[in-house]
């Protein structure tokens, strides 16, 4: 990594750049490197807007009547002025972003900072080229020249992009728990033991184990689907919380979330639902990501019982099976059948359950707070139904086959 390079990763740290403008301060850091500077300058930073055509800095700069080549014989360099760190016209870009209501620094801002008076190499020639602050924020508002009337309220495309907040980048922020690793190794392990029938007489004993450790694995996906969601959505409290570990000790509520599906999966067949990752709902950015996140739990068991399906959709499949590893496939067709009915069961529009969550978001602030209060209730109120009534459990599990 070259000196100018290095420098641009320290400078822009903190700065949230859009794609467009790293290929501009990319190209800028280049053209730093090959006359040996230590850092960019405005007046690389320029030179790199006026060579990338594809860029809205670029494009910006011709409907605005300017001419490249013209700005490019304006630029002067070493009165001094052009010594601006690249820490320091970053900053400015930034300052530029916020001022307008963007999310990201765009070319654009970048081009704005150049015509502020502490990088004098640049925006003197951007001045003699006929540009001024003024129409080029204009222009990035409204998308028009100068001498064109806008109607009141009009936004560019560019800028109702620039207002949207992106998502947060998940670098960094996932990580794989021992504990998520050693069940995905007990279910393995189980698995080929069972395929492979090394422990003749403990079938049953085994199948249990790649079951229930199989089951776990899924119900740490489900909750991870939740806590992924949410953070993507605006909740950065559920990577403090760990969540996005895979770690099943690291849910609010293991008992409900491990605990009990697992007692019910094993005494009934019933697939429990985890629900134990608490989420900020004030933090998500929207109703539809606040009822993306309880969507994403179904969805992990719905990729789940979709990645168990292939065993057995796969052309050929029944050649697999045999005297020896017929429990094998039992089991796993078990599991299966029980990440379907977890799907079914969470889908419901029952307080507690992702369903209702789904919905949540669209109802009155009131009902809101009633199902937060007796969604445990609820929850518990469903599976006494499944328990007891034989009719509602045969139609899950018709529907589920």
């Amino acid at each position: 990594m070259s000196d100018a390079t290095a420098e641009l990763e320290r400078a822009a740290a903190d700065i949230p750049l859009n794609r467009d403008a790293r290929d501009v301060l990319e190209r800028a850091t280049d053209f730093a490197s090959k006359r040996g500077a230590a850092y960019a300058e405005p007046a690389d930073v320029l030179e790199a807007i006026l060579a990338d055509r594809g860029s809205s800095a670029h494009q910006a700069i011709k409907k605005l009547g300017a001419d490249p080549h013209a700005i490019q014989t304006f630029i002067t360099t070493g009165d001094g002025a052009a010594s601006l760190p690249l820490r320091q016209l970053l900053v400015n870009s930034n300052r530029e972003a916020q001022v307008l209501g963007h999310y990201q620094v765009d070319s654009i801002h970048l081009l704005l900072a150049l015509m502020y008076s502490d990088a004098r190499a640049t925006s003197v020639a951007l001045q003699k080229a006929g540009l001024t602050l003024y129409d080029l924020r204009r222009h990035l508002q409204t998308g028009v020249g100068p001498d064109v009337p806008v109607e009141s309220g009009a936004h560019s495309r560019q800028d109702r992009s620039l207002r949207r907040k992106p998502l947060v980048s998940l670098k960094g922020a996932l990580g794989i728990s021992p504990i998520f690793g050693g069940l995905i190794a007990i279910t393995a392990i189980s698995g080929a033991a069972l395929w492979f029938d090394v422990l003749p007489g403990s079938e049953a004993a085994m199948t249990i184990v790649f079951v229930t450790s199989g089951w776990i694995v899924s119900l740490c996906i489900h909750e991870f689907g939740h806590a992924v969601t949410a953070y993507l959505g605006g909740d950065r409290s559920v990577r403090a919380s760990g969540y996005l570990t895979l770690n099943p000790l690291r849910y609010a509520n293991v008992l409900m979330s491990v605990i009990f599906p697992v007692v019910f999966l094993l005494l009934g067949g019933i697939a429990l639902p985890g629900g134990a990752v608490y989420i900020d709902h004030s933090a998500i950015r929207s109703r539809i990501w606040d009822s993306l996140v309880s969507l994403a739990g179904p969805v992990g068991n719905a990729l789940c019982a979709l990645l168990i399906a292939i065993a057995f959709l796969w052309p050929g499949h029944a050649a697999w099976v045999t005297s020896a590893n017929v429990n094998f496939f039992g089991g796993l067709a078990f599991l299966g059948f029980m990440q379907v009915v977890a799907v079914l069961l969470n889908l419901l529009p029952v307080p507690g359950l992702d369903g209702f969550g789904i919905l949540r978001p669209w109802l009155p602030y009131s009902i809101q707070l009633l199902s937060v209060r007796y969604s445990q209730i609820a929850i518990v109120g469903v599976f006494i139904v499944l328990w007891n009534v034989a009719a509602a459990r045969d139609a899950l599990y018709s529907t589920a086959d």
